[in-house]
């Protein structure tokens, strides 16, 4: 993987905070709280035209960084058009940078969903589009150079996901209306589940759709009402699993659009789960999943493995069919091959997630699970089985292209 430079990593952290500094809409007077459910949420007063009273408008929940946002919208409310020119010249400074700029036709739709508080509301941009994000927030560029990987980034559709819970909680809703933004834009309705109820919009001069998803949490994957955006969404299993706790990101479009994408460890292991429960047929979409993820923990490897390995334990306590799939997409293929001495460890080939993982145990760890000390390929075949078992344990537990097994991360006996 190509590392990003770290000054365009700078430019992009400044660039996400300048937004996150911006009130998303003129609010009067000062910020205040409101209880639902034993939670506190965020709301300010928005101005309205006219005689029309003002509205209240839902900022986020009571967090450390969401009261450091309000701090910040306070004082910098007076220098909003300074801030838009500032992130005008910081997305110029990316895209001269190589940073690859969303499409027209997905930056025209997502600025849409962003002027009507789509992702102020809990909206969370997933799927392809919300992979585009990571290669910021990582500091690589994921797709590379590698031919495999060149349809990594493709896709024709925008995926939008809520919680119904959260949508009916917080007591505000899409302005301008949602539904009439779409159809301004060239959008139809497409009623794919139940009549009436359309969860999708499609442009009318292009097969580009944009589809709404909420977590099922039954067998049921019908429609739901997002009573905030005021549309339908299709109910999905796994789905909550991702956006739980979503990140801020910026679209590099025009000045920057600010949204919500899935944290990178969610977005992984949520792909390894759903490439396992793919229907019949659908071999190059279960391909393109195995491969985001694999991108994104080869990436996190290095610094952030942690992060992948508490998602996995996340997602192994959701019940059987979860571990289940995990176990199947985390699965490592070690060859039967005898196992080669480069050095003082003993190499052994395999691959998982379509790619070869380097797997190897040192000199001394092999003396410590034998007892003796006969030589290190002699040691290895002796104690094969054991060996591999090892390898897979900590492949499930914490994924990543190169795993090493010494005396010193041996598990116990």
């Amino acid at each position: 993987m190509l590392q990003i430079p770290a000054s365009l990593q700078t430019t992009y952290a400044n660039l996400l905070q300048a937004h996150l500094n911006q009130p998303s809409f003129d609010f009067e007077g000062a910020p205040f709280t409101i209880e639902k459910r034993g939670k506190l949420y965020w709301y300010a007063n928005q101005r309205s035209v006219g005689a029309s009273p003002t509205r209240q408008r839902y900022l986020g929940p009571d967090t450390d960084k969401m009261r450091a946002r309000i701090e910040t919208m306070r004082s910098q409310k007076a220098d909003r058009e300074a801030l838009r020119a500032s992130c005008t010249r910081m997305v110029a400074q990316l895209r001269a940078g190589g940073i690859t700029a969303i499409d027209r036709q997905t930056g025209t739709a997502l600025r849409a969903l962003v002027r009507s508080g789509v992702f102020r509301l809990g909206g969370t941009l997933v799927g392809t589009q919300a992979f585009r994000h990571y290669d910021l927030e990582l500091g690589v560029a994921l797709s590379g150079s590698d031919s495999a990987d060149a349809q990594l980034r493709e896709t024709r559709d925008l995926d939008i996901a809520s919680f119904e819970r959260l949508s009916n909680t917080i007591g505000d809703e899409a302005d301008p209306d949602l539904a009439q933004s779409l159809l301004e834009l060239g959008y139809t309705p497409v009623s794919r589940l139940e009549r009436n109820k359309p969860t999708s919009w499609r442009h009318m001069h292009s097969t580009y759709d944009i589809d709404f998803l909420t977590p099922s949490f039954d067998e049921r994957q019908g429609p739901t009402h997002l009573a905030s955006l005021n549309l339908w969404a299709q109910g999905l299993h796994y789905l909550d699993f991702l956006i739980k706790d979503p990140m801020p990101a910026v679209s590099i479009y025009m000045e920057g659009l600010l949204v919500q994408v899935p944290r990178p460890e969610r977005y992984a292991i949520h792909k390894l789960i759903v490439s396992q429960q793919r229907p019949a047929g659908s071999g190059v979409k279960a391909r393109k999943d195995i491969q985001q993820a694999r991108a994104i923990i080869w990436a996190m490897a290095h610094d952030r493995l942690q992060e992948i390995s508490s998602a996995i334990e996340e997602a192994d306590a959701m019940g059987p069919k979860w571990r289940k799939a995990l176990d199947l997409a985390l699965n490592l293929e070690i060859a039967p091959d005898d196992p080669i001495q480069p050095g003082d460890y003993a190499e052994f080939s395999s691959k998982a997630f379509g790619q070869p993982v380097r797997l190897r145990i040192s000199g001394s760890a092999l003396v410590q699970i034998a007892g003796e000390d006969r030589g290190i390929i002699a040691l290895a075949r002796k104690h094969r089985a054991r060996i591999e078992q090892m390898f897979r344990s900590r492949f499930r537990a914490a994924p990543a292209p190169d795993i090493l097994l010494a005396s010193y991360n041996l598990p116990p006996s």
